[in-house]
């Protein structure tokens, strides 16, 4: 059995890595939202929020639809942080297979500015939608050479 990868791992991981992500919020990088961090702490809140398989049958390649929060202590940090994050994963484009899977493919899509109202002050955070493309590590389809 085929199992396909989890994109929100494989995101993760690969942002957590990315040094000029680092320099901006060290390891603050999350796929569930934090419990405890100050009002001045940027971090990145990585999610799938939707997506169909490519090729439903055999189930082996995924298109995640992923949001990414980027939240900062001012509008500037938060919009340096998504701009950041969206040119690290259009690197990702082309075949960049690890043990996680192989991503296929990348298109950033959508960016807004939406400050973030559950904090007693609204905390500034870009949303932006990125597609990413994934099959398993090692899959090999039918007719490819």
């Amino acid at each position: 059995m085929i199992l396909l990868p989890d994109v929100v791992r494989i995101v993760y991981r690969y942002l957590v890595g990315v040094p000029e992500v680092q320099a901006i919020v060290g390891d603050r990088v999350y796929s569930v939202f934090p419990r405890q961090l100050t009002e001045a702490d940027p971090f990145v809140l990585v999610q799938r929020i939707g997506g169909t398989p490519v090729l439903p049958r055999p189930l082996v390649i995924d298109t995640a639809l992923m949001q990414l929060d980027a939240y900062g202590g001012k509008q500037a940090v938060a919009h340096t942080l998504v701009a950041t994050c969206r040119a690290a994963l259009a690197e990702l484009n082309g075949e960049q297979p690890n043990d996680d899977g192989n991503v296929c493919g990348v298109v950033v899509g959508a960016l807004r500015y939406v400050p973030d109202e559950t904090f007693p002050h609204p905390r500034p955070r870009y949303i932006s939608d990125v597609e990413i493309t994934v099959k398993p590590a090692g899959a090999i389809l039918a007719g490819a050479a």
